[in-house]
């Protein structure tokens, strides 16, 4: 890992009680994009910084469990984000929700950091918000953050980085010292045009102008620290799994919420759970899993916002509700097959277990407290939150299941 710091790049002397941490989350990155583009950016935070090319996701690895676990250092079994869209015995049916009192548990970063006195930004961050509350933060973005396509997407996360610079030009006792920050990442374009797309190379190429833009503006400001990472992976997928209509085959009486790669069935009767169970088993493109028989590394939990079963599809399969369906293949709920050929529709996806190949993200540190050209051979999602709280100089929100990621820091 060759290379050293310039002599403006922050580094580990600065004292905690006077850094400025900056976190982005891009959405969507999988490895294999900084493998095989050029990323200038991130070849410079490997020669000035720590990273890691393995940071375990949170299962299922889809956006909203992680960009939750990321935020509160808990696992789903805590936060309560189990899924993309789940039900709620009490508050009903959740789908892509940002609102901070969907948790059960567990404090959000910037939440962390306000009621110690850290002032905060979350710009299009999860949990900003809470819809009995207001805003979270000192600064915040949008409540409802629009889903950018294509070159839309890449105009408004250059757009956060303009947001992201003109917080960093307050004066000292005007800037957050916390700023956490969401971008569309390569996320659309990897999942709608396909991993090797020239609009997901257009959406790599901004991210790493985006981060180019932060950094330069980092490099003025006296203990600044860094942090770059991604909610998940990305893998290629053929094949639609039709859960309604298998269900419906079966003569499986089951309430559904699907999404990215898995499904969530709720019974109201056990024997027909058992039932269900014994038949779906017959299939290839998924496993099933009863709630209380989970792997240990799924951390999602016994509550009742996790279905009875969990369909977990097997790549190259995926499972989306209908209604996240393009609008002209809706009606093959009803009248399709069972698997269909969907690379029309979806290219790429994720929410495989976290062993899965592919999956896994990525993570980059620099700047005050973070060691210089050093590769860690994995940080979980978890983590995130303690190792922020800790650059700060505050305590981590309680209760917290990660720990400090310390191979990152400078000794």
């Amino acid at each position: 890992m060759a290379g050293v710091c310039e002599p403006s790049v922050a580094r580990a002397g600065a004292d905690p009680v006077a850094r400025t941490v900056v976190v982005l989350l891009f959405d969507g990155v999988s490895l294999s994009f900084l493998a095989n583009l050029s990323t200038p950016t991130f070849d410079v935070l490997r020669r000035e910084g720590a990273w890691t090319h393995h940071m375990e996701p949170a299962f299922p690895t889809i956006s909203l469990p992680n960009q939750v676990t990321i935020s509160t250092g808990c696992w789903p079994e805590r936060h309560g984000i189990v899924s993309n869209a789940f039900f709620d015995r009490r508050r009903g049916r959740y789908d892509h929700s940002h609102d901070a009192d969907w948790l059960t548990g567990c404090e959000h970063l910037h939440v962390a950091a306000e009621r110690q006195g850290i002032p905060s930004a979350a710009l299009g961050w999860v949990g900003s918000h809470s819809g009995l509350h207001g805003p979270l933060a000192n600064d915040v973005g949008e409540k409802d953050l629009p889903r950018g396509r294509g070159k839309a997407s890449v105009e408004a996360d250059a757009a956060r980085a303009d947001a992201v610079i003109r917080l960093l030009a307050r004066p000292p006792d005007a800037r957050p010292r916390l700023i956490l920050t969401y971008f569309h990442g390569p996320d659309w374009a990897a999942h709608f045009r396909g991993m090797d797309a020239p609009a997901t190379k257009e959406a790599i190429a901004g991210m790493d102008t985006a981060v180019a833009r932060v950094l330069a503006a980092l490099r003025s400001i006296d203990g600044a620290t860094l942090i770059v990472t991604t909610d998940h992976g990305m893998v290629p997928v053929t094949t639609i799994v039709n859960v309604r209509k298998i269900l419906v085959n079966h003569a499986i009486r089951a309430r559904v919420a699907s999404a990215g790669t898995t499904s969530f069935l709720y019974f109201d009767d056990v024997a027909e759970r058992d039932r269900a169970a014994d038949l779906l088993r017959g299939y290839d493109a998924f496993s099933v899993v009863r709630r209380d028989a989970q792997p240990a590394n799924w951390h999602l939990g016994a509550g009742p916002r996790v279905g009875d079963l969990i369909l977990s599809a097997r790549p190259p399969y995926f499972m989306e509700d209908v209604g996240h369906w393009p609008w002209w293949a809706r009606w093959l709920e009803d009248w399709g097959p069972e698997l269909l050929w969907a690379e029309a529709v979806l290219k790429a996806s994720h929410g495989y277990p976290p062993e899965t190949p592919g999956v896994e993200g990525v993570l980059y540190a620099w700047g005050a407290g973070i060691a210089v050209g050093r590769e860690v051979p994995a940080v979980r999602a978890i983590d995130v939150h303690p190792t922020v709280t800790h650059l700060l100089g505050i305590e981590s929100g309680a209760p917290v299941d990660g720990i400090v990621a310390r191979a990152l820091l400078a000794e």
